[in-house]
């Protein structure tokens, strides 16, 4: 299941209106923004309202987060500074040739994830993503479609998270740095497991955690786009909770010292 909702702005002077989208699935906490449609002009004030109602659309939804893909250049970041939006992280989008091979003969195929490898996945993710954005960047974005790659002793050396849609194929990976192959030739790989493409485009995400990501798409034929920041807004509120037991004599009592009172030279043994 999936919640959509298109808002819109019309100011009180009767000029052109503001138009914005957002998205959440049902299997995730965090909503997303879809798109915005801005008329020319000063749109300052359109945009920070139009947020603003769109974010509380998402709380409706019992979204803890909202979500924003945005140019690093773009002159709204201002007005998602405004309404609350901070970076959490930076990306850029590759667009992928699928007849992008590599030459050598691979060892190694990826192939779709099962049940059995949830766990491994898991360990990869709490490993490379880092924890405050954990919340926002999931294990999967709610659609359990991706691809698994392991070594010839069956090691988890990567996955790929995908989501198909009908302009195209948008997949973020997930690859140790330490890999013996190349992230080139295990992105070209990749490429070449995908299923049911049916002629449609695929676009990697490379997120700025993995920068040996985006060095090895740049290394490449793949077509990059723009940087972008990757901006949150949180929604669920911060509560305070009474601790259960206290610990006074911890708390209030002498801190033990850390370092030696004498200096380590004039001990004798």
């Amino acid at each position: 299941m999936e919640y959509l909702f298109t808002g819109v702005y019309q100011p009180d002077d009767g000029s052109l209106k503001s138009v914005g989208q957002i998205y959440q699935t049902q299997e995730l906490e965090t909503a997303h923004l879809h798109y915005l449609l801005l008329p020319e002009g000063d749109v300052s004030k359109s945009v920070v309202l139009l947020l603003e109602g769109l974010i509380q659309q998402a709380g409706h939804w019992d979204a803890k987060q909202i979500t924003a893909d945005l140019d690093v250049d773009s002159p709204l970041f201002a007005y998602f500074r405004q309404a609350g939006f901070s970076v959490l992280a930076k990306h850029r989008v590759f667009q992928c040739d699928t007849g992008w091979q590599t030459q050598e003969q691979p060892e190694s195929r990826w192939q779709l994830w099962t049940k059995e490898d949830i766990n491994a996945i898991r360990n990869l993710h709490a490993t490379l993503v880092p924890p405050v954005i954990q919340p926002v960047e999931p294990l999967t974005r709610g659609e359990m479609v991706g691809m698994v790659y392991r070594d010839q002793d069956g090691n988890l050396k990567g996955y790929a998270d995908l989501v198909y849609g009908p302009a195209g194929v948008c997949v973020l990976p997930f690859l140790y740095p330490q890999n013996e192959e190349h992230p080139r030739d295990l992105l070209c790989r990749l490429l070449d497991d995908l299923r049911d493409l049916n002629g449609r485009p695929v676009y990697v995400v490379a997120r700025s955690y993995q920068p040996w990501l985006e060095n090895a798409l740049m290394d490449s034929p793949a077509n990059p786009g723009p940087e972008q920041a990757l901006l949150v807004r949180n929604i669920a509120l911060r509560q305070w909770v009474k601790a259960e037991f206290s610990f006074k004599k911890i708390e209030n009592g002498n801190p033990e010292p850390t370092v030696p009172l004498a200096p380590i030279k004039n001990h004798r043994d």
